[in-house]
């Protein structure tokens, strides 16, 4: 298995502990607090972002694998207008799939990975999307971040997601100028980020994809975070 799974342990409370003389409680609540707070007021609108069923959660994070929201968008009504259920598209002919995400780009690929994840969570869970991290796991095409993606947004469960974005952010405010960030530090601190509510867990986590899209972005846009005033990279970088 990768990562922790859902929820804290002992471990990873060890983990946690080890980093807090370098990110202290203070700085965690201020990050959290203010974070939700920017979310609240600025999270972007995606038609994917209004829906909780596990079918169109799960699909729709494996069409967002290796593109952007922009391309996703263009096809995510077509497709489940298409394909409603994981039988229908279980049961479509791969070209057919392929003619719907034509505009994502690897269609070919994307198709034959989307049936084959189809017909197993038929064959092996009754066309029922699985709501633990384990069997999520198992299933073809989910790593870690698409399994805590669909724990969080469809089945009220809330968990870390340690990706690109999580990563940046969290070595910027915390551990800037250190390189070379272990995983294992990043997922400590999102530990004790991440909000165990699950709504505000939702919120959190569409904040932080967000966040790193219009304000932690490649070339930072510092002038304008609400968290500038105790972010390590800032501080560093400014003053520099």
């Amino acid at each position: 298995m990768g990562p922790q799974a859902v929820g804290a342990n002992r471990d990873t409370k060890v983990v946690a502990d080890m980093y807090l003389n370098e990110a202290t409680k203070d700085k965690i609540d201020f990050f959290k607090r203010t974070l939700l707070k920017w979310a609240r007021a600025n999270l972007r609108d995606f038609p994917w972002r209004r829906t909780s069923d596990p079918y169109r959660v799960l699909i729709t994070e494996k069409l967002l694998q290796q593109t952007d929201f922009g391309h996703v968008r263009k096809v995510w009504g077509e497709f489940f207008q298409r394909f409603p259920t994981i039988e229908e598209l279980a049961k479509v002919a791969e070209d057919e799939i392929a003619t719907v995400l034509k505009p994502l780009g690897l269609w070919r690929q994307r198709a034959k990975q989307l049936k084959k994840l189809a017909e197993e969570i038929l064959a092996k869970h009754g066309g029922i999307i699985p709501c633990d991290y384990a069997s999520l796991v198992e299933l073809p095409g989910v790593g870690d971040y698409i399994a805590r993606a669909t724990l969080i947004f469809a089945c009220n469960k809330p968990t870390y997601i340690l990706d690109v974005n999580t990563r940046k952010i969290v070595s910027r405010f915390f551990y800037y100028p250190k390189q070379g960030v272990k995983d294992k530090a990043i997922i400590a601190i999102l530990e004790l980020l991440t909000p165990k509510d699950p709504e505000e867990c939702k919120l959190f986590s569409w904040g932080m994809i967000d966040f790193s899209a219009l304000i932690c972005s490649r070339r930072p846009r510092c002038s304008i975070c609400p968290l500038k005033e105790r972010c390590s990279y800032y501080l560093h970088t400014s003053t520099s």
